[in-house]
């Protein structure tokens, strides 16, 4: 009579188990306004490009050089790579002081001065807590004339192994790197 009756706890107690709630978490601008305005100016951010395993719901953390741990539980909340060019054009306009700066798709018919196009090669937290971003990106003008090409290297140290403290960190680094584009746009401005 015991076995039965533990065989019955075993099957309904398995039912009664719940998988760990979802967070989902997304990007932020976080650079500074500035008090140089550059009112006229018309940039279009985008397309951004992300290495596949960055290209999904999952937050990515990275174990060692080599091995990747995608986290079930903890995602992003929308679309990562459109995210990722909001922000960064957010953080663009708040930087430059304009409000001309266009998120990827923009309408065709516009005259932009100047396009940005990002590829991101990584973007991922390791196990000291150390946001990396690795970026090349070309500063185009409106014609499609390549007039700055840059690598970025960009490290931000996450306050701790949360994934709240990674996606702070993350965002911090698309400010910074929003301030090296930004830099490249006042060189050729000023030029």
């Amino acid at each position: 009579m015991k076995i039965p009756l533990l065989i019955f706890a075993l099957l309904f107690g398995g039912c009664a188990y719940q998988s760990p709630p979802a967070s989902f978490f997304v990007l932020s601008p976080r650079a500074e306004a500035s008090l140089a305005t550059h009112s006229e100016l018309l940039l279009g951010v985008g397309p951004v490009h992300l290495a596949d395993y960055l290209d999904r719901n999952q937050i990515v953390r990275r174990d060692t050089e080599v091995r990747l741990r995608m986290d079930e539980f903890n995602r992003w909340a929308g679309d990562h790579g459109k995210n990722i060019t909001a922000v960064l054009a957010e953080n663009l306009a708040r930087t430059l002081g304009s409000d001309g700066v266009l998120a990827y798709p923009w309408a065709s018919s516009l005259d932009l001065d100047y396009q940005v196009v990002v590829d991101i090669r990584r973007f991922d937290a390791g196990a000291d807590n150390l946001v990396v971003l690795e970026a090349q990106w070309q500063l185009l003008s409106a014609p499609g004339k390549l007039l700055r090409l840059r690598r970025s290297h960009i490290e931000i140290q996450a306050a701790d192994s949360s994934h709240e403290a990674q996606v702070e960190a993350q965002s911090q680094a698309l400010a910074a790197l929003g301030e090296l584009i930004a830099a490249a746009v006042r060189t050729v401005e000023e030029a």
